[in-house]
């Protein structure tokens, strides 16, 4: 049996349905996995056993791509996601992998500027077309670490807005520190990553992933870099359940469209507002935001 710590993650929160019907409380959780009520689920390495793709790869890997393509048919689950991050974005914004445009023209609307950086040339190329003609949108070919030479060491941000890029980064909090440093007193970075280590699949190696998240690990990051952690929510509660199922049970090495579609139009409506009244314990997705700190 996979031996899981939910403590400091789930004690506060309302225990989340199905569980909820039956009258079990958060602290019950590890007691209903040694139970059996869900499948045992299998151990596996948060690293994966094929290396994440270098920069260089990264440029040209077309898995990424195509999950990227996948994905922004899924207009429900991209709205809900915006949605999640939008009341931390103000101001002048970096979007850290702007992949080919998802967030970024939501994100144009509601900030002053927006600068959108992307390292896959494939993804660059959408990402620089998707933004034609919206003014306060500039676009860079690069990694959050060069940005300071093509803008200028004095370049500084409200908000740095990073959806699904930290799991691909071997360092993590180098990453999140030059985050730190790029940010204005009072800023923001909002991130959103995959979440829960236990549901690691072969999906995650293909797409390049080093891990999956949970709170603490996120509180942690934040921490060590300099920002206050002020919101660490997961989302997608059904989504662990269908992540672990093609990862340890059917051994999927991509997603499917029809289960992309099937959730996107038939669960996302009503999951987005059943989750904004009861956040739920566990998700497939963590949405965590620091706070750089104001000057005395």
């Amino acid at each position: 049996m996979l031996q899981v710590d939910f403590r400091k993650d789930v004690s506060s929160h309302v225990f989340y349905s199905p569980f909820a019907a039956i009258g079990l409380r958060p602290s019950t959780l590890e007691s209903v996995l040694a139970l059996n009520i869900v499948p045992p689920m299998p151990q596996v390495p948060h690293r994966p056993e094929r290396t994440p793709p270098s920069l260089d790869e990264v440029k040209i890997d077309p898995f990424y791509e195509k999950d990227l393509e996948q994905m922004s048919k899924a207009r429900n689950y991209l709205a809900w996601q915006f949605k999640l991050v939008e009341p931390y974005v103000f101001g002048d914004v970096l979007e850290v992998g702007g992949g080919i445009g998802n967030f970024t023209t939501w994100l144009a609307k509601r900030s002053r500027t927006v600068v959108s950086i992307e390292p896959n040339a494939f993804c660059f190329s959408r990402l620089s077309r998707s933004v034609q003609g919206i003014s306060n949108v500039e676009v860079h070919s690069c990694v959050a670490e060069e940005l300071e030479s093509k803008l200028g060491k004095t370049v500084r941000f409200d908000a740095i807005v990073c959806m699904n890029v930290m799991e691909h980064i071997a360092d993590d909090r180098a990453l999140c520190l030059t985050f730190s440093r790029l940010l204005k007193h009072g800023g923001n970075a909002v991130i959103q990553v995959p979440a829960l280590p236990f549901l690691f699949g072969r999906i995650d190696q293909l797409l390049g992933h080093y891990r999956r998240y949970t709170k603490s690990a996120a509180r942690d990051l934040f921490t060590s870099s300099g920002l206050q952690p002020t919101r660490l929510r997961y989302f997608n509660f059904p989504g662990v359940w269908a992540w672990w199922w093609n990862a340890h049970v059917t051994k999927s090495v991509s997603q499917s469209d029809f289960q992309i579609g099937v959730f996107d139009r038939g669960i996302v409506p009503w999951l987005a507002a059943l989750e904004a009244a009861i956040p739920p314990p566990i998700g497939q997705c963590l949405l965590a935001v620091g706070r750089k700190a104001t000057v005395a």
